[in-house]
């Protein structure tokens, strides 16, 4: 009877997690910036143009650009090209990992996603505030799925911008 009522459980288990929605996996933030930098007068900011040689799916780009400037815009800042205060430089890439967690020989291939912004001084083009975030995305992920990921993976990233202020 044990066995019979561990073999339900197991079973129930397996149907419970095959019907929950396939969704990506956000993981691995960073971030660091200028101890000195006065980030109480950034107001403007401007995005910096992507390399010509940037391989990216403009759809992903499209997506980050825009959930990042909605949630500078939260936070008061307006982007413009006349004398911003600090620049932007994003990417957005996708990787092939492997993972070799899974029990014996088995294996999986998946794609990470990677969100690195950059923030820049406009006069000296040196950082002033970085993060990046990591983002396990599944292939059968539909487009409002990816729109979900891309806005939690860009609050995520920019939960840790400005930084605390050091008064």
């Amino acid at each position: 009877m044990k066995l019979l009522r561990t073999l339900f459980v197991l079973c129930l288990a397996g149907l419970i997690s095959s019907c929950v929605p396939s969704k990506g996996l956000i993981y691995g933030t960073n971030y660091d910036y200028d101890i000195d930098a006065d980030f109480s007068k950034l107001k403007h900011y401007n995005w910096l143009p992507l390399p010509v040689t940037a391989k990216f799916d403009p759809l992903n780009a499209k997506r980050f650009k825009n959930d990042i400037d909605k949630n500078l815009q939260i936070r008061g800042l307006i982007e413009t090209p006349d004398n911003p205060d600090f620049l932007i430089k994003g990417r957005f890439t996708m990787v092939k990992r492997m993972d070799t967690t899974s029990v014996g020989s088995e294996y999986g291939i998946y794609k990470e996603g990677i969100l690195l912004l950059v923030f820049l001084n406009p006069d000296t083009q040196k950082t002033i505030w970085w993060g990046e975030t990591r983002l396990r995305v599944k292939p059968e992920m539909t487009p409002i799925e990816k729109d979900n990921l891309v806005r939690d993976s860009v609050l995520t990233v920019l939960e840790n911008f400005p930084p605390p202020s050091s008064n």
